[in-house]
């Protein structure tokens, strides 16, 4: 559990520094990212990346903030309050690790209801602004 916890440090360390290459880094080539605004999970290190960096223009990340961390072996639950416009959100992030300190699973679970269609028009927007891009 001890090296979870340096785990999640280098996770909250990428967050700051608001570069997002450290995805690339943290995020294993197989990793699952299950949004709450997409029916089935997403494969893979560069859609999960994709989807990771949309939600991060999404979000108000000035006021976005961890509000609690749970940790258990390898598993993290980090909940999390921001705003999308004036919509406040509270939400969580779950995230299993494996030995070699890459995130293979990453479920975001967000309320209210009225934050998940703010979610879902802003995320929409954002991925098509990454997308063209690439």
């Amino acid at each position: 559990m001890k090296s979870t916890h340096a785990y999640l440090e280098k996770w909250h360390q990428g967050l700051k520094s608001q570069d997002q290459n450290f995805l690339d880094e943290i995020l294993d080539d197989e990793c699952i990212f299950t949004s709450p605004i997409v029916f089935k999970p997403i494969e893979g290190k560069e859609m999960s990346k994709l989807y990771l960096m949309g939600a991060g223009q999404t979000f108000n990340m000035d006021r976005f903030k961890y509000v609690r961390e749970l940790v258990d072996g390898l598993d993290c639950v980090l909940e999390f309050e921001t705003f999308i416009g004036d919509i406040s959100i509270n939400g969580v992030d779950i995230i299993r690790w494996n030995e070699n300190g890459k995130i293979i699973d990453f479920k975001v679970m967000i309320r209210p209801l009225q934050a998940i269609h703010a979610l879902q028009e802003k995320m929409s927007e954002s991925l098509d602004a990454l997308q063209k891009r690439t």
